[in-house]
């Protein structure tokens, strides 16, 4: 008995060491929201910043602060032509770290050599060459308030794997279908009827609107 209280007693101490106070912030329906402090039991404090761009020029910034875990603390983009869509998002260890975000550098946009399918208007049938490290070919099926729709381009390993994809599938408030492919050409082109300008709006809700 003495062993096993003993046991409890130190693993309260590890929790107390080992968690962290972050600042809490999720935008609803602005870019702006308003920050809060939260207890992290694990992990480290992270700031996203969600910007969506129609060629090199910037078009929106989207920042999310909240606890994050290691496997989240990357950059990832997803393209589909004409914009693309870029999440950076940077961690750290300490009490309260997240206080404030760099500005994140725009894309190089050189072309790698890959290939992907993508859409103009209703036809599918299009290539787009991937940029930087868009080193995969993506499918997104998106479902959120009866509005469904299918977007193609290309986007980076760390997009379609891991956590990152998994938080964007769960969003509560929409339904989002992700497959990605290594092979040039791979994500296979379909009729879809949505524009691109609807696709970016859709998309970024759902990003928006997931979780760390």
């Amino acid at each position: 008995m003495a062993q096993f209280i003993l046991f409890i007693l130190m693993s309260t101490l590890f929790y107390k060491v080992n968690s962290l106070t972050c600042y809490q912030c999720i935008p609803e329906t602005s870019n702006k929201c308003v920050e809060t402090k939260v207890e992290c039991p694990v992990g480290q404090c992270g700031t996203m910043t969600t910007t969506s761009y129609t060629g090199n020029n910037k078009l929106a910034d989207m920042i999310m602060k909240n606890c994050s875990v290691t496997t989240q603390c990357v950059t990832a983009s997803v393209n589909f032509g004409i914009t693309n869509i870029v999440m950076n998002n940077e961690c750290c260890g300490t009490n309260l770290c997240n206080n404030n975000q760099s500005e994140p550098e725009s894309p190089s946009r050189i072309p790698n050599g890959m290939d992907c399918f993508t859409c103009n208007g209703e036809d599918c049938s299009s290539t787009l060459a991937c940029v930087d490290d868009e080193d995969h070919c993506i499918k997104a099926r998106v479902n959120i308030d009866g509005q469904k729709m299918i977007m193609r381009g290309c986007a980076t390993r760390s997009f379609c794997s891991g956590d990152l994809s998994t938080q964007i599938g769960q969003s509560s408030t929409s339904s989002v279908d992700m497959s990605c492919c290594e092979e040039p050409l791979c994500n296979s082109a379909q009729p879809v009827t949505p524009g691109r300008w609807f696709q970016l709006g859709l998309l970024m809700y759902a990003i928006v609107h997931m979780s760390f």
